[in-house]
């Protein structure tokens, strides 16, 4: 996706650990099926800006790609394509969401018929937003994230396996029909950063990532 993107989420990432230069991944994950359920659980439209229920998602079969995997290592630096060529096996997940609030949520990423998978919780941080020539967009934060090796398909992890990951989901975008369904793409960064306490709540309140995306676009 667009590199004031990848700009915004590495400066927002590094943010507490400069100096540590710590390593940042991105999944670029595109095409996927969306759908929306209310507070009991029960398929139905969106909500809008006040959705409360979830927002659910999982892999259309030959269509959902992961169109890319990105990354730097532990001296920082920009990010470059890591050259990921297998195929997508899954990818599932769930934001949760009062009243356009997000409270929670996890997302599964999984390659190579499910032996090499990334699984991460989502922080109960972000909203709903609307998006710019329609739609809806959902930015917001993860945290406990871990693959189950240090291979993603043929791409090595090994910088990331093993570490407590926290990270980001940005730009998914969608545009529900009256039945809340729809089809979505999204960016996923992992950072191995310990992000302390009361960073993490700065963060949490998401003005960060507008002050970074305004710092890429002056740059």
């Amino acid at each position: 996706m667009k590199s004031v993107i990848l700009a915004s989420v590495a400066g927002l990432l590094s943010a507490a650990s400069v100096a540590n230069a710590d390593p940042l991944l991105q999944f670029d994950v595109n095409s996927f099926n969306v759908g929306t359920t209310n507070s009991a659980g029960v398929g139905s439209a969106f909500g809008g800006l006040a959705h409360t229920g979830s927002v659910n998602f999982s892999v259309i079969p030959q269509v959902t790609v992961l169109n890319g995997m990105f990354g730097n290592g532990p001296g920082g630096g920009p990010l470059a394509n890591l050259g990921f060529n297998g195929s997508l096996s899954n990818f599932t997940g769930h934001i949760d969401m009062v009243n356009g609030q997000i409270t929670g949520g996890s997302v599964t990423l999984s390659v190579n018929g499910g032996t090499d998978s990334y699984t991460t919780d989502i922080q109960n941080a972000g909203h709903v937003e609307a998006y710019i020539g329609g739609g809806f967009k959902i930015e917001g934060l993860m945290y406990h994230g871990a693959f189950t090796d240090s291979q993603f398909g043929n791409v090595n992890v090994s910088n990331w396996f093993n570490q407590t990951l926290v990270g980001s989901f940005l730009q998914f975008n969608w545009l529900p029909d009256e039945n809340g369904r729809g089809s979505g793409d999204m960016d996923i960064f992992v950072d191995v950063v310990p992000l302390p306490a009361g960073v993490w709540m700065g963060m949490a309140t998401m003005g960060a990532v507008a002050f970074y995306r305004r710092k890429a676009r002056r740059n």
